[in-house]
């Protein structure tokens, strides 16, 4: 196990694109770490950068006491998860899980054991002689990450590791994966454009921007309590309704929200979505619109004039120039 370190990290593409641009950022050790962010935001490219995979332009990467900025991938002694988990095709789970020892010239007995023992662990040794077109998604999700902890690294990184999933399954590979990381201790950065998988899984989160890093917080903190209306807009499953107010714009959660016979906001209601256990109200105050979240069943028709309110502690204020949270 071990921390991670950038300082005035900079990764610089063809033609002056900065991907990586002067970041600052501490992951502690055995931390399950997320990058959060849209598309071109940066994040797989700090992750990379982490890895040795792309060069760093400025900055340093230290692993535990160790700079590794100028060192080779296989020297840093990381692990990584690809997207496309990236098994090769003409070899057997077995063969996949243990070609980490066998690069590094382990004996032959050494990589029957080791790939035995952490396919156990990860419920897949009755699948050790299968090929990787004969496992299903989630069974070729764990042999990655199988061939990743048996080798012995001390970060682990993960590149998108849930994308590939349908829904149920990537749920269920959320939870497994959760509880793989508590049980190893093991420093874990997983990359990831989903903010509820973000939200659920990681200990911290970075929400990144441009190459820079717009919020450092734990999902309680970065939900509650958005940077900047950047945040604000991109954390949620439903969108944080933000209103210009004066020199400020007003922040509050949909789920916040409530009726009130006086309040924040009054209009009529024009959109009722269901999300199932909940559904999104839609209210038309006039130049703006305005969402909040009724229980099932508690829906109001459309038409329905309707004030809602938030608890005081609920609302933020967003200077309307920089974006950044004020209150």
């Amino acid at each position: 196990m071990a921390s991670i370190t950038a300082e005035g990290l900079s990764t610089v593409y063809p033609g002056g694109v900065r991907a990586v641009d002067d970041l600052d950022l501490e992951i502690a050790d055995g931390e399950l770490f997320a990058l959060l962010g849209p598309s071109g935001c940066g994040k797989t490219t700090l992750l990379r950068t982490i890895a040795g995979l792309e060069a760093a332009a400025g900055g340093a990467v230290t692993i535990g006491s160790r700079d590794v900025t100028r060192l080779q991938p296989g020297d840093r002694r990381v692990a990584m998860v690809f997207q496309d988990y990236a098994l090769f095709p003409h070899m057997t789970v077995a063969e996949n899980i243990a070609y980490p020892l066998r690069v590094r010239g382990a004996a032959k007995s050494v990589q029957r054991e080791t790939a035995a023992g952490t396919a156990a662990g990860l419920s897949l040794d009755g699948l050790l002689g299968r090929r990787p077109g004969q496992l299903s998604g989630g069974q070729q999700q764990r042999a990655a990450l199988a061939r990743a902890v048996a080798a012995s690294a001390e970060v682990l990184l993960l590149d998108e590791p849930l994308s590939n999933l349908d829904a149920r399954l990537r749920l269920e590979a959320r939870t497994f994966l959760k509880k793989l990381q508590r049980e190893l201790a093991l420093t874990t950065v997983f990359v990831t454009h989903d903010q509820a998988e973000a939200l659920a899984l990681a200990d911290r989160i970075a929400v990144m921007d441009a190459g820079r890093i717009r919020q450092l917080g734990t999902p309680r903190e970065v939900f509650q309590r958005p940077a900047d209306t950047f945040v604000a807009n991109f954390i949620g499953s439903t969108p944080m309704n933000l209103v210009p107010r004066g020199s400020q714009i007003i922040g509050v959660r949909p789920e916040y929200l409530a009726p009130a016979e006086e309040g924040l906001f009054t209009g009529v209601v024009s959109i009722v979505e269901n999300l199932g256990v909940t559904s999104l109200v839609t209210l038309d105050c006039g130049d703006e619109q305005i969402g909040y979240v009724v229980p099932e069943d508690d829906e109001p028709p459309v038409g329905t004039a309707v004030t809602v309110d938030a608890p005081p502690a609920r609302v933020l204020s967003y200077d309307r120039e920089t974006g950044l949270l004020v209150r």
